[in-house]
Order: structure tokens, then sequence, then C-alpha cells
């Protein structure tokens, strides 16, 4: 059972924010939506988030960290079934979640 948008973010029905919209649309657990339309706002919010760091970074610093991680990505793709990308996403959610902004 998932939890509702506003268990995750600042959210509350009927305040007119863009997340309660969402909430309106699609459901409070985005029920409304099917697993590819997740996966790909799920992609958004990604790009979103590394273009973000990268701009807070610098280029260099991003290119030193996609080299030194383009292994691991290659091993997860080759070695890792598809059943445990989610839990490895959720992970490392959660690490994001907690880890100090400049580390």
């Amino acid at each position: 059972m998932t939890k509702p948008l506003g268990y995750y973010c600042a959210v509350t029905p009927g305040d007119c924010s863009f997340l309660d919209e969402l909430q309106e649309q699609y459901g409070s657990t985005f029920e409304s939506l099917n697993r590819l339309e997740k996966l790909y706002i799920l992609s958004a919010i990604i790009s979103n988030l590394t273009a973000t760091q990268t701009s807070l970074e610098g280029r260099s610093v991003a290119e030193k960290a996609l080299a030194t991680v383009t292994p691991v990505i290659e091993q997860i793709n080759q070695r890792l079934l598809i059943g445990e990308h989610l839990g490895l996403a959720d992970a490392i959610v959660n690490q994001l979640k907690y880890q100090h902004q400049g580390e």
C-alpha cells in the first residue's frame, strides 16, 4: 500500500499548489497514472535534480562523477535483474534525502 503524496511532500488538499493540482488530477497516490507514465515523471524529476546539482557543483565535477559511476551503471544494466532496479532506486533516493548537500 502506498502513502499519499502529502506524506512525502508539503501539500495539503485544497492549497492550490502544483502538487495539489497533481493530486486532484491523478489521485493522492497517482493511482490514475499507469506504470510507464510514473516512470516518465520519475525520469524528468531525476533529470531536473541532476541538472541542478551539476549547476551547483560545476561541469568538471559532474564529468568526474559520471566517469566514476559509468562502470557501475554498465554493471547495473548487465547484472542486476530488472525487478531489483526499483529497490536500488528506493535505496538511493532515501540516501539522497538524508545526505548533506556538500557530500
